[in-house]
């Protein structure tokens, strides 16, 4: 922002600067007990879905970090202070409610945010129900101070997920504990027991007599059980759902350090693997907003939706408890769903602001624990 904000506390932070700071979600078509049935049609891989821009890497950008290291408290932002407590809005998705209907109430408040964006999406028209911010509106969210982190590229889930039922070597489909991996026709998914595995690509997904099944382009091949055996993202895909999102919002202008995993569907393969292009993820656990700062770990963190899903006594409650324990609390919402309205993200404020709890950004809130160690 261009004025240091009178409302937030700001301490200064020697040595940790939100610049040097260097490498979840229940989407509109699925409840959160992650039945996985869709109501929307699934997304191809081959789908005209525009990838975003690319970044150009070269060695000037090293031989600068180099030289800039040098003095490390020439290029140290001021930190929000969490003393006294302090809590963290993620929205999912990135859809035109974002701008529309958080946006404006968070500004009556001077309160930041975070956005987790799916690159392939900004821009869309009429995708999902609804409208996807373009580049102008994260600009505009950027330059009041929100962060713009990825939620992936194509919001694929990133777990694995159990079979149910075993598998036999002419059968060209399998039957995981949740199909998320359904919605997304035309990438390839691993079959693994820890011995064998098996790479097949998803054509189709529904539900049958049996229950929701991934159908592949070939039979299997080989015979699994299902008590041994999960089904995921190989790890060349999982690398390019989370580096290439990153290097896309990057080479929209965003400095793009942490992660909201889609589906809230976060596995320690998921962690390792994010580990390598993100600072952390803020819906490792959902169901919880509370965080110890002095033990915050940003790849353990927890996160819980504050309209969707519960009710404005259990979120006052939690607030409450937040405030007393001076903790950092971390909640999420959906703003194109019919019940996250303005007025109950103003009045999530409104309560928020009564506790005195400061409003940070999750990248904020990385570098604000890091002080406290």
């Amino acid at each position: 922002m261009d004025q240091q904000s009178t409302r937030r506390r700001l301490i200064e932070a020697t040595g940790v600067g939100m610049l040097g700071l260097t490498a979840g979600c229940v989407s509109r078509w699925t409840e959160r007990d992650g039945n996985g049935d869709s109501s929307e049609e699934s997304e191809s891989r081959d789908s005209d879905a525009d990838g975003g821009a690319e970044t150009e890497t070269g060695q000037d950008d090293t031989a600068n970090g180099a030289e800039s290291g040098e003095d490390e408290s020439e290029n140290t932002d001021d930190v929000p202070s969490i003393d006294g407590g302090a809590v963290v809005f993620v929205y999912d998705d990135g859809p035109i409610e974002d701008y529309e209907q958080a946006f404006p109430v968070h500004q009556e408040f001077d309160a930041p945010a975070t956005a987790g964006i799916v690159s392939e999406w900004v821009g869309r028209e009429d995708y999902n129900g609804t409208d996807w911010m373009a580049l102008n509106h994260l600009e505009e969210l950027a330059d009041a101070g929100w962060e713009i982190a990825s939620h992936t590229t194509a919001h694929t889930a990133l777990g694995a997920f159990d079979l149910v039922e075993d598998v036999e070597p002419d059968e060209t489909r399998i039957y995981p504990e949740q199909r998320n991996h359904g919605f997304h026709h035309g990438y390839e998914i691993e079959i693994t027991d820890g011995n064998e595995s098996v790479r097949r690509t998803v054509v189709d997904s529904d539900t049958d007599d049996i229950g929701g099944f991934l159908e592949f382009d070939e039979p299997v091949g080989v015979s699994f059980d299902a008590d041994e055996t999960v089904e995921r993202y190989p790890d060349d895909l999982m690398h390019e759902f989370l580096e290439e999102s990153k290097q896309d919002l990057e080479g929209l202008g965003f400095d793009i350090d942490t992660l909201l995993a889609p589906y809230d569907i976060v596995d320690e393969r998921t962690v390792d693997i994010a580990r390598e292009y993100y600072d952390g993820i803020s819906n490792v656990h959902p169901g919880s907003m509370h965080n110890d700062p002095e033990a915050f770990d940003p790849f353990g963190t927890n996160r819980d939706y504050f309209i969707e899903f519960t009710t404005r006594e259990e979120v006052q409650a939690e607030l409450d408890q937040v405030a007393e324990q001076e903790a950092l609390g971390i909640l999420g919402a959906h703003t194109f769903k019919d019940d996250v309205t303005a007025e109950r993200i103003r009045e999530t404020l409104e309560w928020v602001d009564e506790r005195d709890l400061e409003v940070v950004t999750f990248r904020e809130a990385i570098g604000a624990t890091e002080t406290l160690e």
